[in-house]
């Protein structure tokens, strides 16, 4: 019976070691998709963008350009509650999928999508500026569906900065 019960464990075991391989070989395949679909859509529409640097590496994909660079130096941390008015597309078809309009929602830092979270203070914006920042899938929502956000979608936002309070 025991020998039954440690066979039983060792093909679960290596069942869900597979699963585990092949959703991180997914992921870096989309990673190579996402960061080449970027990648040509700066070239192609000759943006001025800068890619994200996250410490010494610079794999992320997220670039951003600033619009506007605002006018009050500002300090970020995670709990910071930034106020804030966007438009967000999906960067292949351009299709909106959300809009703030005249409502400017209020947002702790860390609370937002790893793209935000990385890219609001890598571009330095300050209070009163605006920024483009286009997110590859990883940095969104992933592979997972959203209300009017396809899995695996590359997004492209237009953010102004109205306020952040720490």
């Amino acid at each position: 019976m025991n020998r039954i019960l440690i066979i039983c464990l060792c093909v679960w075991a290596f069942t869900g070691c597979k699963k585990e391989v092949d959703s991180v070989k997914q992921a870096k395949a989309q990673a190579k998709i996402d960061d080449a679909f970027i990648q040509n859509y700066i070239n192609t529409n000759n943006l001025d963008a800068v890619k994200v640097q996250v410490g010494r590496a610079d794999t992320t994909g997220i670039w951003y350009i600033i619009t506007r660079p605002g006018n009050t130096a500002t300090y970020f941390t995670n709990s910071s509650l930034l106020t804030v008015g966007y438009t967000g597309r999906l960067l292949a078809t351009g299709t909106v999928f959300t809009q703030t309009g005249d409502f400017h929602p209020g947002f702790h830092l860390g609370n937002m999508i790893k793209g935000w979270q990385l890219g609001i203070p890598a571009s330095k914006i300050k209070k009163g500026g605006a920024i483009r920042l286009l997110v590859a899938s990883r940095y969104a929502y992933g592979p997972y569906d959203q209300q009017d956000i396809p899995a695996n979608s590359v997004l492209d936002f237009d953010i102004e900065l109205y306020d952040v309070t720490n």
